[in-house]
């Protein structure tokens, strides 16, 4: 939302930024890995709910997938705002230290990346 706002409110060249073709792919690209991060989220909520043994493994993918989408996202928001995006006056500065911190919590991208193929092959 950070970025749609300011993208819609910063000129450049003559017009908003968000008229450019690659502002907006940048957009399009942060919408849709958001969106399916979200979802495999909730995903991953509901087969813990239902307690489905596969909750485990959903519920590392899901994590791995949605810390990986938030430091992209957050990367490609400061990218957007340009040096505005390293600076307090605009949310994206925290998000992206925000995000960075979501791939390390509870289990680190890399410590995923060794774990994650363990589980599922004993799975098969």
């Amino acid at each position: 939302d950070a970025c749609l706002e300011y993208s819609r409110e910063r000129t450049q060249f003559g017009g908003p930024i968000f008229d450019h073709q690659l502002i907006r792919a940048m957009l399009t690209e942060m919408i849709v890995q958001v969106r399916a991060a979200r979802l495999m989220c909730y995903r991953a909520g509901y087969l813990r709910d239902q307690g489905d043994p596969g909750a485990f493994m959903e519920t590392m993918a899901a994590k791995y997938f949605a810390s990986t989408v938030a430091a992209r996202v957050a990367t490609d928001a400061v990218q957007i705002h340009g040096a505005n995006g390293c600076t307090e006056r605009f949310p994206v500065s925290r998000y992206f230290r925000d995000a960075k911190v979501m791939e390390i919590i509870e289990g680190s991208t890399q410590i995923q990346q060794m774990v994650m193929p363990r589980f599922e092959f004993q799975e098969l």
